[in-house]
């Protein structure tokens, strides 16, 4: 089944698009047309309270922006009354500098302002943009050319905002099957759920640009070896062994093309085959030897190799997936902590598992409820009967009125499970 994600959602008509010497205090502003990463506030969302704060976002470069008209003042009367005492604050862009990225944490990273079926919409655009610069990338490493690093700026603080807004967007485009471009959206991939461990690590602004540098161009390597072996899904000769480890070397090579490639993402690039139990490669690092965003990269990419069936492997699904990766922390091979984290992250029924109701029914899980992570939404595909609906439907378990709960995932392994192929979800991009 090839899944249309949403529908593009209109604009609603309470908001509105004003330029920035429209801006006035007493507004409250849903977007901007600068990356959060450049804004001076830690949110875009925000009522405007002083001057002062109109300042700062015309220093930040902001042109246009969005506000709701419902819920700010938009009139000049009313504007009027506001207390002249919040117009002035002297300490504002000192107390922004110092504290933006400290305030970042687990409860900003489950803030659901923007509803996924609207954010999935800018995710879906954002992938499309990141392709094309990838794709300019991959021409310059075929012609020896160095890599402008600068290009994917943009692409990465595009990223974090997504991740801001509503953090299931892009996490539900790396569980779509893929048929195409699958080097790249596995790099994107990596770099969205690398980016979303980070910030709920509260990982500093200037490591999370390098992390995200790192997981887009930790397999460029690859751009030089045959990708049939990159996701071969089978056991890997010992001559083919050989070839896909060179992949870092030639990495190293590619970006040593530009004498000003940051060194600290080189560094997070090539040990993302580590493991902190010395059985990793290209150096056999260990525990302490290996650091924060290191271990982030080498457990993101490992588990986005695990459920798209990359390298010798085929796939799992993805509650198989973190079943196989905490056993692998367990052997010391992994931060326990970490894969943890990431398990808490992704919920134990992670987007796009396909699920078995107490009622017979099957379908997929769309969305995870951020107060009730064990009981998601789910589109149903089949009825009770197994026979799949011309119309699916979607239903929050937790306000179902009939009850309904997940009675355990989808054996793919039973032909007959999913005669119709409606329970894979698959990328359109």
């Amino acid at each position: 089944m090839i899944f249309i994600l949403f529908g593009f959602q209109e604009m609603s008509s309470a908001l509105k698009k004003i330029s920035i010497d429209e801006l006035h205090v007493g507004m409250f502003v849903v977007e901007m047309d600068i990356s959060w990463i450049k804004s001076p506030f830690l949110l875009h969302r925000r009522e405007i309270k002083s001057k002062n704060d109109v300042i700062l976002l015309k220093k930040a470069g902001v042109k246009i922006l969005t506000v709701d008209l419902d819920k700010g003042v938009v009139n000049v009367e009313k504007q009027k009354t506001i207390n002249e005492a919040s117009l002035v604050d002297p300490d504002c862009e000192s107390r922004i500098e110092t504290g933006k990225i400290k305030e970042i944490n687990a409860e900003l990273l489950n803030m659901s302002d923007v509803p996924l079926k609207e954010e999935i919409n800018r995710a879906i655009m954002l992938k499309e943009k990141a392709l094309e610069v990838f794709k300019e990338i991959n021409i310059l490493v075929e012609n020896e050319q160095p890599i402008p690093v600068k290009e994917f700026d943009l692409v990465i603080n595009d990223a974090i905002d997504s991740l801001m807004r509503n953090s299931q967007a892009l996490l539900t485009l790396m569980h779509l099957k893929r048929h195409k471009e699958t080097l790249f959206s596995h790099s994107f991939s990596v770099m969205s759920l690398a980016l979303t461990l980070a910030i709920k690590n509260k990982v500093p602004e200037n490591e999370l640009k390098i992390l995200g540098l790192a997981a887009l161009l930790h397999d460029i390597g690859w751009a030089k070896l045959p990708l049939n072996l990159f996701a071969k899904a089978k056991k890997y000769s010992e001559n083919e062994i050989k070839i896909v480890q060179q992949h870092q070397k030639i990495a190293s090579i590619i970006i040593d093309r530009d004498k000003n490639f940051p060194g600290a993402v080189k560094h997070i690039m090539m040990n993302h085959h580590e493991r902190i139990d010395g059985s990793g490669y290209p150096g056999g690092l260990r525990g302490s030897q290996l650091d924060q965003l290191s271990n982030i990269l080498i457990l993101t990419d490992y588990y986005d190799e695990l459920v798209h069936g990359l390298a010798d492997r085929p796939g799992l699904i993805p509650s198989e997936s973190l079943r196989f990766l905490y056993k692998e922390a367990e052997k010391i091979k992994l931060v326990k902590s970490q894969v943890g984290q990431l398990i808490k992250l992704l919920g134990i029924y992670p987007l796009t598992s396909a699920v078995e109701l107490t009622s017979g029914e099957k379908g997929v899980v769309i969305e995870v409820n951020r107060d009730k992570p064990l009981i998601p939404i789910v589109e149903i595909m089949y009825n009770s009967d197994g026979n799949a609906l011309a119309k699916p439907f979607i239903i929050n378990l937790v306000k179902d009125k009939k009850k309904r709960q997940i009675k355990r995932f989808v054996d793919f392994s039973n032909d007959n499970v999913d005669p119709q192929n409606l329970l894979i979800i698959e990328d359109i991009s």
